[in-house]
């Protein structure tokens, strides 16, 4: 590549805010891209059940709609996301015995394949158990992501790359749940069949790109520290260091309770809106699209904006999570109750567009917090463990939400009570906002450290 390439090249490239990318020549900017054409579909199937889920029951012979939510909503969500903890807590020590580019490929197949064939299910078991098995590909590709974007970014612009894999993520949730509610309402018996072949078949061809043509970085070098400072392999006792650190343990708390109001968004929000307000299932699936652009914007923009106030001072990112998790319930529960009040549909689409951006700044500053306090050797490890809370939130909100949604016939106060978890999601912020730039620097220490004894 010759020096007008390259310099064009990382005027793009700073455009975006990933100018740290051209350190990693051509191969490793096309791995990034691929990375995150990856996230976005193995995270495109997580909510396909959401908008159809009384298609699904009467396709597979469930009609009663307690048992629809129970065994769609309830059961399926857990034992999926078991299985992806599982798999994302082993990620950390396979991770460091395997390539990680290999445990890419491999989760992303083993997650798409089953999705792949939940088109052609019969039974509500074999539909129970494709679902179950898509648990792979979720559970393994978050911890390598995080760890990948660890070594592609310093500290100095973490936050920013960590909204771009966040906003993938959330992009895939968002273009699966409105594909599925397009489709199911085009066809009720089949379209929803038809959201699983489209949602996964593109995988495939980006894992055949990424084992062709991409490599992955070098781990440590955005420290630029060697390999034989990483010689090191996990072992259960590096795990149960790795709570040491409050931040870390900070992270973890604020996980558990805070995704639980996920359940909510992505598992009945869409059904509440067409059975409580009577809103067609395409305008349903459309009022929570608008969500998820407010989810897209906040996921983004928060991570760029938790980037500058890190870079000013860095305890200004927690202040900034706390206060948008700890004011995104009020707009949340509005949405809930609001419809027959708000004199406009333009209005209830902007609080759905601001419900999502209040709600959605944490995600990619929680990960570029991790990454920023722990060791490079460290990081598949820490997400695994920070994936599987994260996992534990997600199977136990749909359950929670289904449980309350037996006991009262007011499903407005079932989801609310789920939503009011983010409140102690946000104080959970605390723990982190004062240890910090403590843990921080601790990392850094013990890296020079390691440095000096090698």
């Amino acid at each position: 590549m010759n020096q007008k390439q390259t310099k064009r090249e990382t005027t793009y490239l700073r455009f975006f805010g990933l100018a740290e990318l051209a350190d990693h020549g051509a191969r490793g900017i096309l791995a990034f891209w691929v990375i995150l054409g990856m996230a976005f579909f193995l995270f495109g199937d997580q909510n396909l059940i959401a908008p159809n889920m009384k298609n699904i029951g009467a396709s597979l012979g469930i009609t009663d709609p307690n048992e629809v939510d129970w065994k769609l909503g309830g059961i399926i969500p857990v034992l999926f996301f078991i299985l992806g903890g599982v798999v994302s807590l082993s990620m950390g020590y396979l991770s460091q015995k395997f390539s990680r580019k290999n445990l890419l490929l491999a989760t992303v197949l083993l997650g798409e394949i089953p999705c792949f064939l939940t088109a052609y299910v019969e039974t509500y078991d074999q539909f129970l158990v494709l679902r179950t098995l898509c648990g792979f590909g979720l559970g393994g590709i978050f911890p390598l992501l995080f760890s990948l974007i660890g070594d592609y970014f310093s500290s100095q612009s973490r936050a920013i790359a960590t909204g771009y894999v966040s906003l993938a993520m959330g992009l895939g949730v968002g273009v699966g749940q409105l594909l599925g509610g397009i489709l199911g309402g085009a066809d009720p018996i089949n379209g929803w069949r038809a959201s699983f072949i489209y949602m996964s078949a593109p995988s495939f061809i980006f894992a055949a790109i990424y084992l062709f043509f991409c490599k992955e970085p070098k781990r440590g070098g955005a420290e630029g520290i060697s390999g034989d400072e990483l010689s090191h392999k996990i072992s259960l006792k590096d795990f149960k260091l790795l709570f040491e650190s409050k931040t870390n343990l900070g992270a973890f708390l604020q996980g558990l309770p805070g995704c639980i109001p996920w359940g909510v968004f992505f598992v009945y929000l869409a059904d509440y809106y067409e059975h409580t307000y009577h809103l067609s299932k395409e305008i349903s699936a459309g009022m929570i699209t608008f969500a998820a652009v407010g989810i897209f914007i906040g996921t983004f923009f928060g991570g760029v904006l938790g980037q500058i106030l890190y870079n000013i001072k860095k305890i200004y990112q927690p202040w900034l999570c706390i206060g948008t998790t700890f004011f995104g319930v009020f707009p949340a529960i509005l949405l809930l109750y609001s419809f027959d009040i708000v004199p406009y549909m333009g209005l209830f689409i902007a609080l759905n567009i601001f419900t999502g951006i209040m709600i959605s700044i944490t995600g990619p500053n929680v990960r570029a917090v991790l990454l920023n306090v722990n060791e490079p050797k460290s990081r598949s490890a820490i997400f695994s463990i920070y994936n599987l809370t994260d996992d534990l939130g997600k199977g136990l909100g749909p359950v929670m939400s289904a449980v309350i949604l037996g006991l009262t016939p007011d499903r407005g106060l079932a989801l609310s009570i789920s939503i009011l978890f983010w409140i102690p999601c946000a104080l959970a912020w605390f723990l982190i906002l004062f240890n910090y730039e403590k843990d921080e620097n601790r990392m850094l220490q013990l890296m020079k450290q390691n440095v000096s004894n090698v």
